[in-house]
């Protein structure tokens, strides 16, 4: 390590993983990754973390004033994290006019807007984790409902993390959510959990989230689906979908670390 340049980044490899290195004065970056990954992927992602930390501790290291307490950098576990990981990908799909926007609103703690706007392919919001107690960011996904755009589902799902299931809550719109699972989701997507929402509770005559879930299980998806109640226009619901993500996403992330 003496050896490298302040610049350069090296690899060696073992029977299981690679590793990276590279040194700023006094601090070492090692980065472990599987033996198949991008060298050229994983130097990028080198050079970013470098970069960031030099970006807030350099002065620090320049000034000599160091102490050797690593305890300074805690907070940039997150940095690396991102870098290393990237964002936590929800996708939030449905038929139109189910509430998939509305939700999202609700989600990041928007007003909402009770007009209906049909969304146009796809909308892509950033969402700072700590609301749910997750030291990454999050993406969500908002996918237009309408027929024709149902053909781009199966690019735009890729990397997926967690998808969110919105339904009406009305028979008919349930079991055309099961030609989605049947025609998308277990098609390509078989190993990304998915939970369905089962949205617009207030109105007469829905269907409780549990007959949802039941119509849903016909698709034989394994795991089933677990479906959940909610009035996306109803500000006190917002915990409620915080705590249904928080808890998919500990099932996908089972080390995720708290913010």
């Amino acid at each position: 390590m003496k050896e490298i340049s302040q610049s350069e980044i090296r690899s060696t490899a073992t029977d299981e993983f690679k590793y990276f290195y590279t040194i700023i004065d006094e601090i070492i970056i090692v980065v472990c990754s599987d033996l198949e990954d991008d060298d050229a992927t994983v130097n990028s992602k080198i050079s970013t973390i470098r970069a960031k930390f030099i970006k807030r501790y350099g002065e620090i290291l320049e000034s000599g004033t160091w102490t050797g307490n690593r305890a300074i950098f805690n907070e940039f576990e997150r940095e690396i994290d991102e870098t290393i990981l990237g964002a936590i990908k929800v996708s939030i799909i449905g038929t139109g006019g189910v509430g998939k926007t509305t939700l999202l609103q609700l989600i990041c703690g928007k007003d909402i807007d009770l007009e209906y706007i049909p969304t146009i392919n796809v909308d892509i919001t950033s969402f700072d984790g700590e609301a749910l107690e997750v030291n990454r960011s999050i993406v969500f996904w908002d996918f237009a409902g309408q027929a024709n755009f149902r053909s781009l589902w199966k690019s735009l799902l890729d990397s997926t993390d967690v998808a969110l299931l919105v339904l009406d809550s009305s028979f008919e719109n349930v079991n055309q959510c099961k030609e989605i699972i049947r025609d998308v989701l277990d098609k390509f997507y078989k190993d990304t959990l998915v939970i369905g929402i089962a949205n617009k509770q207030d109105l007469p005559h829905r269907l409780t989230p549990e007959f949802c879930e039941r119509i849903l299980s016909e698709a034989d998806r394994h795991p089933p689906i677990k479906v959940h109640g909610m009035i996306a226009i109803n500000s006190v619901y917002r915990e409620k979908i915080h705590a249904i993500l928080r808890e998919a996403i500990k099932r996908v992330y089972p080390d995720i670390k708290k913010k």
